[in-house]
């Protein structure tokens, strides 16, 4: 009896390893990396009420955030301020989103 229950075992362990393998298979084709820099925000102020309306109407996102180089700031009109926001949002919600700011000053649209 010792020895049937080993081999069973073994068969259990034969299958579950099969069944890894599909799953593994089955994840691979799910696709990733589908957020997308939806808009740059120049001020804390105009980031806040974006976000407030991202969260309001459920859009998930994220924001990334960089410093701007001294002589980018003097020399390029379009970026005085020393903070720019990037709000990376689902690539599945950037017709809403658009819709959503579409009128909000200092809100630069990324995607066309």
């Amino acid at each position: 009896m010792k020895h049937l229950g080993i081999r069973g075992n073994r068969n259990a362990n034969q299958i579950s390893d099969s069944v890894r393998g599909a799953e593994s298979t089955e994840l691979s084709r799910v696709r990733v990396n589908n957020e997308v820099a939806f808009c740059k925000v120049y001020n804390m102020k105009m980031k806040e009420e974006v976000e407030k309306i991202l969260l309001k109407h459920r859009i998930s996102y994220y924001v990334k955030w960089q410093e701007q180089k001294f002589f980018k700031r003097m020399f390029d009109s379009e970026t005085k301020e020393k903070m720019i926001f990037i709000i990376c949002i689902h690539d599945t919600a950037i017709e809403q989103a658009k819709e959503l700011v579409a009128d909000m000053q200092d809100v630069k649209i990324l995607i066309s």
